[in-house]
């Protein structure tokens, strides 16, 4: 009988020394990631006691799971809201490393997914066609099949602003190389040979080969999110002192928000706007001011409407707006405004019909069919 309770003993030792050895290792594991992510030793307690928390059972799941993270920024800002504390320096401090890290666990997941074959495209999907000697074309993919069928590439001529086409002849039998950007993934260039021409419903059309070497041109460094915004714009005058820090109180240039990042956003405004201003915006995101400062990069002109959209890069940002607006981008705000935010984007959604643009393409399709 001593012998039998001196084994069962044993066996209860060895096996505390092996849970205590596989928590240890767990926790080490688990901090050693947090130093190659950036973190401070007191940051990646909080982390992992914000893992114990919110229950997650593997903790290191953090550093691969965008659902892991947004259950700890949503405790981290529920329970600076309880204590006051939310607009601390060391709470957004905090914040901001954690929004960086959501996004690093995001973009490298969705850089490991890409796509590998042309055969995975879609329908639409608008191209940049290079045809050696003769330029660069647009086009977009008519049909996805055995073959990929394109739009025939054209050019907008730049005194009749116009589309302009080489003849069929041109483009049969020619290597080309094609690029694209796949919405929501990154950039990517292939090159193919075009093995036909002829019409596809009404269209003409080139016939390529599939490809499966696709080259990634660009990875995105931020996350973007569709939104309807109003703001208020400020041109920034040649020589004007910044101050980063103002608000400002008399109305500017109304525009609205497309699309925003904390490194940019797409803005439509009346009007026809220029390329390299330097501009200021002010809005508010769910109660909160948020000001950015940048430059406008590029303007897409609608004659028809009278409008342009304008692709603003935002090179200055305080760090708690900056927070405000990735809380916006990754909808991890707290419950209850989270509601507030459904319920008026969803009244604004079925009263508001958002216009759609006209381009190029209608001029293409008749010019297209016409030839």
């Amino acid at each position: 009988m001593p012998a039998v309770i001196s084994v069962i003993i044993t066996l209860a030792f060895i096996l505390a020394l092996f849970k205590l050895y596989k928590a240890s290792t767990e926790k080490m594991n688990f901090f050693s990631k947090g130093f190659d992510y950036g973190f401070k030793h007191s940051e990646i307690s909080a982390l992992w006691q914000l893992a114990k928390k919110c229950g997650i059972e593997e903790p290191l799941s953090l550093y691969i799971s965008e659902n892991s993270v947004n259950r700890c920024i949503s405790s981290v800002i529920e329970e600076a809201k309880q204590k006051g504390a939310e607009d601390s320096t060391q709470v957004q401090a905090f914040l901001e490393k954690l929004y960086k890290f959501k996004t690093r666990v995001i973009l490298d997941k969705e850089n490991k997914r890409g796509i590998e074959s042309t055969k995975s495209l879609d329908a639409n999907q608008k191209l940049s066609v290079i045809l050696k000697g003769k330029g660069v074309f647009k086009s977009r993919i008519l049909n996805n099949g055995t073959q990929l069928i394109i739009l025939l590439p054209y050019q907008i001529s730049k005194q009749s602003k116009r589309p302009e086409f080489l003849s069929e002849s041109e483009w049969d039998g020619k290597e080309i190389s094609v690029y694209f950007w796949r919405n929501g993934d990154a950039g990517y260039a292939f090159d193919t040979k075009v093995i036909g021409t002829g019409i596809f419903r009404s269209d003409k059309a080139l016939f390529l080969m599939h490809s499966t070497k696709l080259d990634r041109t660009q990875k995105r460094q931020s996350i973007r999110c569709k939104c309807e915004i109003y703001a208020q714009m400020y041109i920034v005058q040649q020589g004007e002192k910044i101050e980063y820090d103002k608000v400002e109180t008399a109305p500017g240039y109304k525009c609205l928000l497309e699309d925003i990042s904390e490194d940019g956003a797409m803005i439509r405004i009346g009007g026809k706007g220029k390329t390299n201003v330097r501009i200021k915006i002010q809005f508010e995101i769910n109660g909160a001011l948020v000001v950015m400062h940048g430059v406008i990069r590029a303007v897409e002109w609608n004659s028809q409407l009278g409008q342009s959209r304008i692709h603003f890069e935002c090179t200055h940002i305080e760090k708690g707006m900056r927070n405000t607006v990735l809380a916006f981008v990754y909808n991890v705000i707290p419950p209850e405004q989270k509601e507030i935010h459904q319920a008026i984007e969803q009244a604004s959604s079925e009263e508001n019909q958002v216009q759609e643009e006209t381009s190029t393409e209608e001029n293409v399709q008749k010019e297209n069919s016409s030839q």
